[in-house]
Parts: C-alpha cells; sequence; structure tokens
C-alpha cells in the first residue's frame, strides 16, 4: 500500500492544505521516486479525522479524494484538526469501505502508509492488523511509545510501517521503512513544518505552506502534543523511547 496522509492543528489554511492534498493523492506534488508514477496514484478512497476545540469526527469513502464533493465542502469548514488519509490499496486486498483509513477504535484514530508481510490473515487488511496489535500491546506497555517500540520491534518484513495515530490531545506518527522500502526512502519518509500558527506533518512537503520543512529520520518517532503544538523526537529502535 503507498498511501499519502497529512496531520495539522492551529490555525490552520485549510483551503491551502486540502487543494496540496489533492496534489498529492494524485501524485502530482513532491518530487520522489515514483512522481508521476500512474501506479502510484492514491483512488483506492480516502478519510478525514476533523476536529474543533476539542470534539472530533471520523468521515471517508471508497471514492478518490479529488471527485468527492465532500472534499470540495471541507474548505468551507472552521477547523482546528485534520487528519486526511487518502489509499492506494495493497496488493490482493480489496477497494472497500472497510479497508478505508482512519481507522478507529476506542477513541483511537489511525492511518497508515506501506506495505506489511509479517500478517498471515488476509480478511483484515494490513494497515487493520497494525493498528490492532499497536493497541494489544498498549493495554500491556506503561505508555504508549512503549507500545509502539514492541510492535516495531515484533515486525520484520515490510516497505513502510509509516502511521499516524491519534486520542485526545496527542498524535503519534512513526517514520519506519525497512528493507522493501530502501530503495525508495524519499517517497517514504514523513516531513513536518512549524508555522507561527498552525503545525502540519505530512507524507510530502506542501508548497503552499513555504519551505521551513524538516525531514523525519527512518526509525524516528514523533509525539505532537494540542493545542499546545509542542513536538518531541526519539529514535524508535531506543530503550530511551519509553521516555518520550
Amino acid at each position: 500500500m503507498s498511501c499519502r496522509m497529512l496531520v495539522a492543528t492551529g490555525e490552520l489554511p485549510l483551503g491551502r492544505l486540502l487543494d496540496d492534498f489533492k496534489l498529492m493523492a494524485q501524485n502530482k506534488n513532491e518530487e520522489h521516486e515514483h512522481r508521476c508514477d500512474p501506479d502510484h496514484i492514491q483512488g483506492d478512497g480516502w478519510g478525514m479525522v476533523t476536529g474543533k476545540a476539542g470534539g472530533f469526527e471520523c468521515n471517508k469513502n471508497v471514492m478518490p479524494c479529488w471527485r468527492d464533493p465532500r472534499f470540495i465542502d471541507l474548505h468551507e469548514v472552521d477547523l482546528d484538526f485534520i487528519m486526511l488519509h487518502a489509499r492506494k490499496a495493497s496488493p490482493g486486498m480489496a477497494v472497500k469501505y472497510e479497508f478505508t483509513h482512519p481507522f478507529e477504535e476506542d477513541g483511537w484514530y489511525f492511518c497508515h502508509n506501506g506495505t506489511i508481510h509479517d500478517f498471515a490473515v488476509r480478511e483484515r487488511s494490513d494497515a487493520q492488523q497494525l493498528f490492532a496489535l499497536i493497541l494489544k500491546n498498549a493495554g500491556q506497555c506503561p505508555n504508549t511509545t512503549e507500545a509502539i517500540r514492541r510492535t516495531v520491534k515484533s515486525l520484520k518484513d515490510y516497505s513502510a510501517l509509516n502511521f499516524m495515530l491519534f486520542k485526545d490531545d496527542r498524535v503519534y506518527v512513526l517514520n519506519m521503512y525497512g528493507g522493501r522500502g530502501e530503495k525508495t526512502p524519499n517517497y517514504f519518509t514523513i516531513k513536518y513544518l512549524q508555522a507561527d500558527d498552525y503545525t502540519v506533518i505530512s507524507s510530502e512537503r506542501l508548497p503552499s505552506c513555504g519551505t521551513q520543512w524538516k525531514e523525519m529520520q527512518n526509525a524516528t518517532l514523533l509525539k505532537l502534543t494540542i493545542p499546545q503544538r509542542r513536538i518531541e523526537l526519539c529514535d524508535i529502535t531506543s530503550e530511551e523511547a519509553v521516555r518520550l
């Protein structure tokens, strides 16, 4: 699965974010190894978590975001939080609503980019199984970061484990690509930007948001605390990650 995703909070330039995300989904935005490749257009469904003053709502649809009137209508909505995902289905996985991101459970929202080959069950997508494994480990670990570290350690065969995980006032973003993804590091490197009024974390740089983007290193976990928009980074493979 080669997907595109974005999370942003603050006084959002929403129209610009949406326009750039639409270009990302059509593979017409940033230069990377798959730029303009028709096999890397994310048209197998899209979804969003939207929020204003702490209230959140999840909506998704199987059609491409650039063809969905609801995506266009977002330009007129007043939001201070948004998570967006555009899906390209993994090989052998159906294009249907049940497999469309973000997924929601117990107040957690989750979206993923990459293909994971460790999982044998095909009734659920690899992203769904990754989400379930993180939540299972969260019930056994002292904090979310340790649960993510344990999950990452247990998986071996994947292009990327890149994900965005959100609940209440915390967003966790993992940038981690493996052996199958090492040939396309630009495509799997997540970027982030902290402007004066908003913060955005994205699969690609968004040209309308300026040039002050930073790249996450491979095997890095980013924690974003809202509404303060505080960012913390750690090496998820290190035992020190449990302190985040």
